[in-house]
Formats: structure tokens, C-alpha cells, sequence
């Protein structure tokens, strides 16, 4: 959820919840005791303030951001002292550290004996990690950390972004008792602002602070904006989502324009798409890479014939650069060494492939055009307005009969009009060279499925001696043929499975259509499966699950306040044929089901018959859409608990009388 707020609006003021920031040290004998919000919290944040102002530093006159942290927080047990340790990022340019953090105070107060007993951090215990080219991390972890113990840290950070202000996290991994944040802000400069998270503030007021900075040769107002949330629950992040700051509580800024009195020109920040489709395509690092189709034209007079299909050009022209150009790792929408060089050493980033890609369709008249986007963990791109940081990833499309093809030549196993689960991310933003940008959807059309097949005979020594197959299609078999690629031969991969599956074990293994992406890939292996036995040898215990079994509710949290995102519509079967001996007969079993959420959009299915000395058990598990709702989650949850619990149940096997 969004809220759109502008930044010169006429504020309703509330009744003033927090203060100003507080003074450092005052910790009573209370803030040691437990309250409503700590129920299940390994630690809580009791305070937190921040601001964030802009200046003129007087060193070097540069107009800067300047940031204030002071927090304090209790931790309640052991898995709450990672909370102690503390990154302080402070971005560079080579050897130029462009930001800076001083005034570091941090203290840890134990309650002994009745009395509060403090430790503040040495100096010497804050060091620095040189973590990248641009980033230096300032990092520290407070002293004497027990169960119980209280910490307090402020500090202040001198910083050269103006573009982003400063994003303040209401909602943390933690609670928080409260949480107050206030930007001062030059009144030439105008800022977009939103609220992003299920919770309300609850309070915000604004007010003018007369002649505030010297800024432009005038002294200047300044808007003093004041933002608190109370009793601000935990995130807990589970399974099936995209990045967290899509659904934390949380407010966000980016500068639209600054105004200058001295000459009376306004200089805007914030764009609009036509002005970003512009610099893109002059960008030598982008519009300036698909320019370069001479590039390919040698290469292609081979690699095509003449009577190929567009199809059938674009195919070969997709396997071609994944085989021509391999991933450094690095994501990004531009080309970091450029195609050129990417072809010549045979690897780059994210952007010399695809946008190597773009360029060689367009160099055999197909209608190509690069895709900007933002992948799962880096966030979902603002739709209020253009915001170009928010992109890292760029991938190709090829428009073919009216088709839109989406590509993305990094992935060795990905076949031919498929993304992998990072790309997947809502939209993303098409970018044509004649006309103007548009969003583009960034939804899985095909369907993720695995398929167990296990036919085999139980013998009297409680031993299946069978055959089982596995056959993966879409994500399913990306993933598989990822894992596969991590061993350096199928015979250790085999063995790794083998560990990995203590009561079978495989006396035979072939694999098909491990390099064929666009194929089913095969798994069938000749196994031995121990099943259990009861009451010496006239039980025989089976569970109906006997390969890739559900263990565990990946659905845990009371409420969800996220949509659970699976990225692909899934299909999961297993088949089992067994031929029982003669003496045996099946005296219980798990009840056949079929579950079923609204529209259709889950199903599980469990059946068991027998005919003869033949037992048979069918199952499958079947998402039929990749996102679900808030709403739904219970539904989902309930789901997979009467699942675990069906399949807790053992096919039991006696002796006839």
C-alpha cells in the first residue's frame, strides 16, 4: 500500500505524541520491563528518532544532507543480540569518502542487583570495512550484551544524496514502542513523498521555520515536517515474497525541483517518462550499445539461412549470445564494458548481455527492444513517478507476429521466452527507440511442474525394489538443471542425493535432456526403498509420500499483510504403482481427499485403491494462479496444515489371517 503525500500540503495537527529528540542516558528501572508488544519479540525498540536537514557545510560549501539516529532498544533473549551489531554505510567515490559519520555515542545498561550498570563502546572497537568500490561500511557491536540488557546508540551522518533525502523505516524486523522522524527542508526545494506500509502515522504536523539556512546568497524558510507511528508490530518476512521494503511501513522521498531566487531559475529533478526514454537512449552505456548492429553482421551472415523463420532467427540468435557471452555475477540496466569488449573477453554484466542481445536481433531486422525492470529483492518500481534508480536489471523483448517474446540471455538453462523467479516483479518499463516508453507486464505465463513416477514390488523383507522417475518442466527444471550444474559430474550429484535420502538407495541413474533447456528433463533411477516395519514381520508401515513429502507450513505468521508470490503457476503429481506379496493385505490408510480454495485457484488431490495384490496411490498439488491476496492467506495456510496432517497418516500393511 501507497500513500502519495506532497510535501506543502496543509497538515492536520494532532495531539504531539513524541517530543523532540531525547536525551541521551535517561534509562530507568522500567524500560527493563516487558509490555504488550514483546510477546514472541527477541528484542524491541523503545525509542527511535531521527532527522534529517539540509545545509551548507562551511569545509567545503557543498550542500549536504544531515542525518540524526538515536535509538534505544532491550533485548529479550539470545537470538536478540544480532541487534547489537550495528553497519553504518558511508558511500565513496574512489578514494573520496563523499559521506560521513561523527558524533558516535553507544552504551549498554544492565539491570544488577536493582541497580542500572553501564558500558559504553571504546572508540577503538568501531572499525571500518572497505565493502566495494563505493561503500565503506562503519561497523560496530555494543559491549557486555546479556538477555535483558538495554541499548543506546546515536550518532550523526554528513551525506551528499539530496535526490533520495533519506528513507526512514518505521517498521523494522522488531517492534517498536514509537517512532519519530522529522525532515527540514529548504523551502526552494520541493520533494515527492510517500508512505508506503499497512500502518497509519500516528501523528504528523508541519510548521515554518522563519530565515532557517543561508542558501543561494539569501537566508531562506525551511518546512520542519514531523512524522510518528506507536505500537508499530514486527515485519516478519516468510515464503513466497518479493522484497520487504515493497511492505514495510516506511516513507520515502525524491526531489522533483530546486528553485533558485538568486536568478530565478527552477531546475527540475523529477522527469517524466518521454525526458527518461530521452536520456536512455543517449546513454553511450544503453541507446548508445543497440546503435552498434555492424557489430553482429558478420556473425549473423553465418549463423542464419535464408529461408529461417523470424522464429527460427531469433532462436538461434538467443543461443548464441548465452553461449557467447557468460554472467560476471554483476546486475544493471547498462553495459559495463560494452558489447564490444563483452564479446572479445566473453563475459559481463547483466547489461552487456542482454543489451548484446537486443542489438544483434535488431542487426537481423527483428523487432527488438530492451525491457527495464527491477528484480524481487531490489523492490517494485514507482509507479507515481519516473524514478530511473529504481531499475537494475534489463532483459530483451523481440516482438514476432504480434507475440512479445521476453528474453533473457544470462542463464545458460533458461529456455527461449522464459524469465528466471528474479525478474518476475510486476512490470517493467519496454523502451522503444520511436515512441514512448510503457509499462510492461513481468507475469510467468507458463507453468511450473514435477512429476514423481515410483512402480515397484514390496517384498517380504519390507524392501520396495523399484523404478522412479522424476520429470521437471519450466522453473522446476531450471532449478534442477542449476543444482546439477554445481557438481562437477552427474556421478556426485547421484551421490549427493543418495546422502540426502537415507532409507533409498539408488543402484542405477540416467539423466535425458539435461542440455536440451527446452525439453522435459528426465531423472529415472533404479532404487531400493526401506519401508518400516511393526510387531516383527506381520506389519509393514508405508507412508504415501514416500519422495518429496510436505514437512513443513511454509505459511506461519497470524496475519500477512503481504501477497503471497510464488512467481509461477505450479504443478506437483505423484504416481506410485506397487505390487504387494500375496500374504499381505491393506488394512488402513490415509481417507482419499480433494481440497479445493475458491475459484479453483489451489487444489490437492489424494487418492488410494487397490486392486488385487496391486496398490496404487495418486496425488497432486496444483497452484493455478502465482499471486495470491492478503485475504487469501488464510485459506493457504489452512491449506497446507490439512495437508501435513493427511500425509502424516501411514499406509499400514498385515498379514492375512
Amino acid at each position: 500500500m501507497r500513500h502519495f503525500l506532497t510535501l506543502f500540503s496543509i497538515f492536520c495537527v494532532c495531539s504531539n505524541i513524541f517530543g523532540q529528540n531525547f536525551e541521551f542516558g535517561r534509562i530507568s528501572r522500567s524500560d527493563f520491563s516487558a509490555t504488550p508488544l514483546d510477546s514472541n519479540a527477541n528484542a524491541i525498540v523503545l525509542k527511535e528518532f531521527g532527522q534529517s536537514s539540509v545545509f551548507v557545510d562551511d569545509y567545503d560549501h557543498r550542500i549536504k544532507l544531515m542525518h540524526e539516529y538515536h535509538v534505544v532498544i532491550r533485548i529479550n533473549n539470545k537470538e536478540g543480540f544480532k541487534k547489537a551489531n550495528f553497519e553504518i554505510p558511508s558511500y565513496k567515490r574512489g578514494s573520496y569518502i563523499r559521506d560521513h559519520l561523527d558524533e558516535l555515542k553507544a552504551v549498554t545498561y544492565n539491570l544488577e542487583n536493582g541497580q542500572i550498570e553501564q558500558t559504553e563502546l571504546e572508540k577503538k572497537k568501531v572499525y571500518k570495512e572497505n565493502y566495494s568500490a563505493y561503500l565503506e561500511l562503519n561497523k560496530f557491536t555494543l559491549p557486555n550484551i546479556k538477555e535483558g540488557s538495554i541499548i543506546e546508540v546515536s550518532y550523526r551522518t554528513l551525506e551528499q544524496d539530496l535526490f533520495n533525502f533519506k528513507t526512514w523505516e518505521f517498521q523494522d524486523d522488531i517492534p517498536k514502542l514509537q517512532s519519530q522522524y522529522i525532515a527540514i527542508i529548504p523551502a526552494s526545494f520541493t520533494y515527492n513523498v510517500v508512505l508506503r506500509g499497512p500502518y497509519k502515522l500516528a501523528d504528523q504536523k508541519g510548521e515554518v521555520l522563519k530565515e532557517y539556512i543561508f542558501l543561494d546568497g539569501i537566508r531562506m524558510d525551511c518546512s520542519k515536517i514531523s512524522y510518528s507511528m506507536a505500537n508499530i508490530p514486527a515485519f516478519e518476512e516468510e515464503d513466497f515474497m518479493t522484497s520487504p521494503k515493497n511492505f514495510k511501513s516506511a516513507i520515502y522521498y525524491e526531489l522533483e525541483s530546486i528553485f533558485y531566487p538568486s536568478n530565478g531559475v527552477k531546475k527540475t529533478f523529477s522527469k517524466t517518462w518521454k525526458d527518461v526514454d530521452t536520456e536512455l537512449m543517449n546513454e553511450k552505456t544503453f541507446g548508445g550499445q543497440i546503435k552498434k548492429t555492424e557489430l553482429f553482421k558478420t556473425t549473423l551472415s553465418t549463423l542464419l539461412l535464408p529461408n529461417d523463420t523470424k522464429l527460427e532467427k531469433a532462436n538461434k540468435i538467443y543461443d548464441y549470445i548465452k553461449k557467447q557471452i557468460k554472467w560476471n555475477n554483476y546486475l544493471g540496466k547498462y553495459a559495463e564494458s560494452g558489447i564490444e569488449k563483452a564479446l572479445e573477453k566473453r563475459t559481463g554484466n547483466i547489461g552487456d548481455i542482454n543489451l548484446s542481445l537486443v542489438t544483434a536481433l535488431q542487426a537481423a531486422d527483428l523487432a527488438a527492444y530492451p525491457i527495464i525492470l527491477s528484480t524481487r529483492r531490489n523492490g517494485t518500481p514507482n509507479s507515481l513517478f519516473p524514478v530511473l534508480s529504481d531499475f537494475d536489471y534489463v532483459i530483451a523483448c523481440v516482438d514476432i507476429d504480434g507475440i512479445k517474446y521476453k528474453l533473457d540471455a544470462s542463464n545458460s538453462y533458461l529456455p527461449f521466452g522464459s524469465l528466471p523467479l528474479q525478474c518476475l516483479n510486476e512490470r517493467g518499463r519496454i523502451i522503444y527507440s520511436k515512441k514512448s516508453s510503457d509499462w510492461f507486464p513481468l507475469i510467468a505465463d507458463e507453468l511450473s511442474e514435477q512429476y514423481y513416477t515410483l512402480t515397484g514390488v514390496l517384498n517380504d523383507h519390507g524392501q520396495i525394489k523399484g523404478t522412479l522417475t522424476i520429470s521437471s518442466l519450466g522453473n522446476k527444471a531450471l532449478l534442477k538443471r542449476q543444482h546439477i550444474a554445481k557438481f562437477n559430474s552427474l556421478e556426485e550429484y547421484w551421490e549427493k542425493l543418495d546422502e540426502e535420502m537415507p532409507n533409498i538407495s539408488f543402484t542405477n541413474a540416467k539423466i535425458e535432456h539435461l542440455n536440451e533447456v527446452d525439453q522435459v528433463l528426465n531423472e529415472e533411477f533404479n532404487i531400493i526403498l526401506d519401508v518400516n516395519k511393526l510387531n516383527g514381520n506381520n506389519i509393514f508401515s508405508l507412508a504415501p509420500n514416500v519422495i518429496d513429502r510436505i514437512a513443513y507450513n511454509p505459511f506461519k505468521i497470524q496475519d500477512r499483510t503481504y501477497p503471497v508470490d510464488m512467481g509461477f503457476k505450479s504443478k506437483l503429481q505423484y504416481n506410485i504403482q506397487l505390487e504387494i506379496p500375496e500374504q499381505y493385505e491393506v488394512t488402513e490408510k490415509p481417507q482419499n481427499v480433494s481440497l479445493t480454495l475458491p475459484e479453483s485457484a489451489a487444489r490437492y488431490k489424494y487418492m488410494t485403491q487397490v486392486n488385487g495384490n496391486k496398490l496404487e496411490i495418486f496425488g497432486s498439488l496444483n497452484f493455478n494462479k502465482p499471486i495470491f491476496t492478503v485475504d487469501e492467506y488464510f485459506s493457504l495456510k489452512e491449506l497446507y496444515s490439512r495437508i501435513i496432517q493427511q500425509q502424516k497418516l501411514d499406509i499400514r500393511l498385515t498379514t492375512k489371517k
